[in-house]
């Protein structure tokens, strides 16, 4: 890869990685990447402009916020799936829509505050009848985080910091916010202003100063409420063409070490334990990201056998019908 674009991969990898929180975080990550601050903004808002990154924001714990996610899938007969998928993407709960080959075929996300998950999960198998829908909740968290470095994709060595996994944390318990502290939690859900100084430009919208901001994001941060504020790409434009999920039935003494085993591959986003279900009677579950379908079937064989799993399920994803970031706090601003 010429050095420009070992340069520019770097750069994407910083920017998923998470933005400092100080007064000039372009500035410092140009200094990493040998860009100067305005280089470094530029290439944001061509990747913002282009569609090549969904959004420069705040990813935040569900759970730290008082809200809770499961994973849900319905099976579908193939010329109903428009129709199916028409009842449920709308709603505000569903966060990611796939269809994925083989039984079951629609797949998605839900989340909502904790209290109310179970009754938006019926509700929406409600909406689904006739066909058949159930969820997984997640046990275990191994790994969340998607980073991705287009080396990975071109078939190259991705770079040893995308190598390196963090420890799964605990999640933290919900945090009181009160009307304020929801407030920025609503406007980091968008995009931050592409500039120099995005955390003043942010703090003068909200009506605070950027001293008292960074402040609470970095209490945040510590706390675990906020993972980062970074760059989400859409995978596709960046060379991951082939999205994934891989599901096995392991036995519960060698579930850790299984998820252990997966998280610490860099093409790998998630990793759960899940509650089986009898439809889908696996517990162990890894979204793959790589650049062909072929790369992830080596992919995921060479992990399997890395972590002693054998047999399981490999669901492409065939269309994506819906991918965004929960919305939190939306009761607040009508």
């Amino acid at each position: 890869m010429p050095a420009t674009a070992d340069r520019d991969a770097d750069l994407l990898l910083l920017l998923q990685r998470g933005l400092p929180l100080r007064p000039r975080p372009f500035a410092r990550l140009g200094r990493a990447v040998r860009l100067t601050e305005d280089e470094v903004v530029a290439r944001v808002a061509a990747l913002l402009e282009t569609g090549v990154a969904r959004r420069l924001g705040a990813v935040f714990e569900s759970r730290g916020l008082g809200y809770d996610s499961t994973l849900a899938a319905a099976d579908v007969p193939e010329d109903k799936l428009p129709a199916a998928a028409a009842r449920i993407v709308p709603a505000t709960e569903v966060t990611h829509c796939y269809v994925r080959d083989g039984r079951p075929n629609l797949w998605f996300t839900v989340t909502a505050p904790a209290a109310r998950l179970r009754a938006a999960v019926e509700r929406l198998t409600d909406q689904l009848a006739p066909w058949p829908a159930f969820d997984m909740p997640a046990r275990r968290t191994f790994k969340i985080g998607v980073v991705l470095d287009p080396r990975a994709a071109a078939g190259l060595p991705p770079a040893s910091s995308a190598s390196s996994v963090r420890p799964a944390r605990r999640r933290p318990p919900p945090a009181p916010l009160d009307a304020r502290e929801r407030a920025i939690v609503r406007r980091l859900q968008g995009s931050l202003p592409v500039t120099t100084a995005p955390f003043a430009c942010l703090a003068a919208e909200l009506a605070t100063t950027e001293a008292e901001l960074l402040a609470r994001l970095r209490a945040w941060q510590r706390s675990g409420v906020l993972r980062r504020v970074a760059l989400v790409l859409r995978h596709r434009a960046v060379g991951f063409r082939a999205n994934a999920m891989c599901a096995w039935s392991v036995a519960d003494d060698r579930l850790a070490a299984a998820g252990a085993a997966l998280a610490r591959s860099p093409l790998i986003t998630h990793c759960y334990e899940r509650a089986p279900h009898p439809r889908f009677p696996c517990n162990l579950f890894a979204m793959l990201h790589a650049g062909t379908p072929p790369a992830a079937r080596s992919a995921v064989a060479a992990l399997a056998a890395g972590a002693g799993l054998d047999g399981g399920r490999l669901l492409f994803s065939t269309q994506e019908l819906k991918k965004t970031s929960p919305s939190f706090f939306l009761e607040d601003a009508s």
